[in-house]
């Protein structure tokens, strides 16, 4: 049986999911905010493929690929297309392993032909996909894969896990239920904005309460992983 360690309490692994041409203007100001707020430290999640359509392959938006390296956060793959046959946002769900191992050597390449690097691991949409991700990923060469609450590094072989997983869409208020009271406990939990929420705010308060209230320490998926091998 594989041991799960926590992650430690009054840790948040922030990213910002839906990295994609489709959503440009957007991406640009949730990192902006992000940065005027003090958050430095957090992963963005590509898509390489959006919605399978030409027009958002990074390919063809040659400003906001120069724009994501040059701020100088960790980049990491979010799925293929993102979505499913079905149209579903959890791409990966019911992937045979064939295909999902096609899929997933798809993306590493159109992302390492974009940015120039290999993506140092996954985080599936909708932080769904069969367990099979993570010994795919480990033969790809990704150091770590991401599936539901749970980070698999794949050097080392640990498995970590954070309490709960908080992942806006963007278009409705995030309810957090019982996520609530593990925050206001000080448990460890990912949370993933969508690059629409600058318009709401609601996320960006969320993030400022758990830093200036609570006392989180915001990290990206590689900040993290590293900080536990130097350890």
């Amino acid at each position: 049986m594989v041991k799960v360690e926590q992650v430690p309490d009054g840790i948040v692994l922030l990213s910002v999911h839906e990295v994609t041409p489709a959503f440009e203007d957007d991406v640009v100001r949730s990192c902006d905010m992000l940065d005027e707020l003090g958050f430095h430290q957090y992963t963005l999640l590509v898509t390489p493929f959006y919605g399978l359509k030409r027009a958002n392959t990074f390919e063809k938006h040659d400003s906001f690929t120069e724009y994501l390296l040059s701020i100088e956060k960790e980049l990491a793959l979010h799925g293929y297309s993102h979505f499913s046959k079905s149209g579903a946002f959890d791409e990966f769900r019911r992937l045979p392993s064939e295909k999902l191992e096609l899929r997933l050597n798809s993306s590493i390449r159109m992302f390492t032909r974009v940015f120039r690097s290999r993506p140092r691991g996954i985080v599936p949409p909708a932080w769904v996909a069969p367990q099979k991700l993570v010994q795919l990923s480990r033969n790809l060469g990704l150091s770590y894969c991401v599936i539901g609450n749970r980070v698999y590094s794949t050097k080392s072989r640990q498995t970590f896990e954070t309490t709960d997983q908080i992942v806006s869409r963007g278009t409705q208020k995030v309810t957090l239920g019982t996520t609530l009271v593990e925050l206001e406990l000080g448990g460890s939990v990912q949370i993933a904005l969508h690059p629409s929420d600058y318009r709401r705010n609601d996320m960006f308060d969320l993030l400022v309460d758990l830093r200036d209230r609570l006392g989180y320490r915001f990290m990206s998926y590689w900040d993290f992983l590293s900080s536990i091998y130097t350890t």
